[in-house]
Order: C-alpha cells, then structure tokens, then sequence
C-alpha cells in the first residue's frame, strides 16, 4: 500500500524517493487478485493477448501524442523496465546523463555523459519522462541527433510514460533502438512489474529467449490483463488532476507531466502521500 499522509504539511514531500501513486480502487484490484477473483486462463495465449492490449492501453492515451512505435519490428512482454535496462547491461558498457533514473546510480556501471559529448559507439540510456524533471528532457533533440553522428544506440525507459499527461512524442527516430514501457507507474503495478519492450531489431538476449519460448511468468502477465481491463487509459490523471494542482498550488510547487512528481526549487519532490491525504479526507475541489 501506498503511503499516506497523515496531514496536509509539506514535511509529507518526498525529498529522496518519490514514489507512484495508487488509489484505493487500484489496491481494490489487487485483492481481488488475493482473493482468487481473476481469469483462470494459464494457456500460452495470454501473452499476446497480453502484447496487443498493453499496446493499445499505453498508445489509445487521450493526454499523450505518442507515435512512431509502428517502426519497431519485435515486441515482447519484459518484467517492468528494470529488466529492460538490466538486459542492455548485460550486453555491454552503457551511459546514461547525470540525474537520471537513480537505478543506474545503485548499480555502478554506467558512465556519465553529457549532451554535446557523449561517448561514440556506446549505448545511452534515457528516461522519458526524464527522472529529474518528470517531463521529456529539454535538449532530447540534440541528444538524439548527436547519438545519430557518434552512432550511439539509444535505449528509451518509459517506465513514467504510463502516469504521465501533455507528453508528445515520436519513437520513429533512426536513433532510437529500443523501447520499454511499464504499466507499474500508471496502474498502481509496483508490486507486480509487467511491460513491453519495442526493438527494432532482434539481438539475442533474456528478454527475447523469455518470450520465445513463452517462458514469461504467467501469474504476472495474468495479473496485469486484470488491470488493464478494469482500468481506462490515463487512469490517474483523470481522476486526480485538480487534486494534483491543488497540491502544487498550495505548497508552490511546480507541475510536472508525471502526476506522482512535481519540482520545488528545481528539485524533484514526490506528492503522492498529500494527494492520498485528500482523496481520503475527500477533497472538495
């Protein structure tokens, strides 16, 4: 369960580890997993029916322009973005751009690298929204143009994409080589990280061998049909968007396109506790 705040003080802000909202509906939805209320179909055909309506769910998003994914030729199912950027790891040495998903941080692997100078030949890693900022990151263009001089492949980590609103953005970009997108953000998932990864080409690793040879763990791809069928696209944002600018407004934060973040002082801040906080004092907007 997600936290909540147990007043409306600005001590509730989360300084160093923002976290994803969820709702009581959502959490609803998970006990009915617990409680045995979900289709008992274990048959290899859950995951593409999985693959076509988590498609459809990311990209019928009503708040976003998102397109370009057409130009992909391999989709499979991933175990939230964290396997998405554990499976580029694996292949080689990676860089990622200071602020960046705090992951990359904890593991120690990647190098930094800066926009005008990145490193030729070896694969970035981006967030989009980016970490820091909860948007796409401002000088995204020059990043990709430059990764199409230096020949950089660039992996996108979309694990925000699916909480966000005002996002426009076209993945057909010949510097894009893949693509991961979880559903844990924008449907309360955390607890059960399902996804899809886009690649434009097919290289031999986990994720593929997983999915290949329908390897995937059904209880999680089961688990995610569940939420994707009992929730509509752009869930959060809808329900909750004037809760979010009233928390913004009243601790003079500024918005961001991820409903769970917002900047004070140009630094991200989680506001997911004092948006449950209202919703459970039920709010009058």
């Amino acid at each position: 369960m997600n936290k909540i705040a147990l007043s409306y003080d600005k001590k509730y802000l989360e300084l160093h580890r923002p976290r994803p909202l969820s709702d009581e509906w959502l959490e609803q939805a998970q006990m009915e997993i617990l409680n045995g209320k979900i289709d008992k179909n274990i048959s290899d055909t859950i995951y593409n029916e999985f693959k076509v309506l988590a498609k459809e769910w990311i990209f019928s998003s009503s708040l976003n322009r998102l397109t370009g994914i057409e130009s992909f030729s391999r989709k499979d199912i991933i175990i939230g973005c964290t396997q998405f950027i554990d499976s580029i790891y694996m292949r080689g040495a990676v860089q990622v751009l200071e602020n960046d998903y705090r992951y990359h941080q904890r593991l120690n692997l990647a190098a930094f690298s800066f926009i005008g100078d990145l490193k030729p030949n070896v694969p970035l890693i981006i967030s989009l929204p980016f970490a820091q900022v909860g948007s796409v990151h401002y000088q995204m263009d020059e990043l990709l143009n430059e990764a199409i001089t230096k020949k950089i492949p660039v992996h996108i980590d979309g694990a925000w994409i699916t909480c966000c609103r005002d996002v426009e953005f076209d993945f057909d970009h010949p510097a894009i080589s893949s693509v991961g997108i979880s559903l844990s953000k924008g449907l309360g998932l955390g607890w059960n990280r399902i996804g899809l990864r886009w690649s434009k080409e097919t290289t031999q690793d986990a994720v593929n061998l997983m999915n290949d040879f329908d390897m995937n763990n059904r209880a999680s791809v089961m688990i995610g049909l569940h939420f994707l069928k009992r929730f509509p696209s752009d869930y959060l944002w809808k329900k909750y968007e004037k809760i979010y600018d009233k928390v913004c407004y009243d601790f003079r934060l500024e918005k961001t396109k991820s409903i769970h973040l917002a900047l004070k002082d140009g630094s991200p801040v989680g506001v997911s506790p004092l948006i449950r906080y209202l919703i459970k004092n039920d709010c009058d907007l």
